[in-house]
């Protein structure tokens, strides 16, 4: 499991996904700004991974 944000540089940055990892590929729950969304597959390369801290 991975909390990712959207650095997209559009009116969704700074959203907090969650993104599960299998074999064959991710499953991220997103802000889709007016309702939840679902992407499966590979990661968009405007996330970014969120550090502990």
């Amino acid at each position: 499991m991975e909390l990712l944000e959207w650095a997209g540089g559009d009116l969704a940055d700074g959203a907090v996904t969650v993104a599960l990892r299998f074999p064959d590929g991710w499953l991220t729950v997103y802000n889709a700004l007016d309702e939840n969304g679902l992407g499966f597959g590979g990661l968009a390369p405007q996330y970014r991974r969120l550090r502990p801290g």
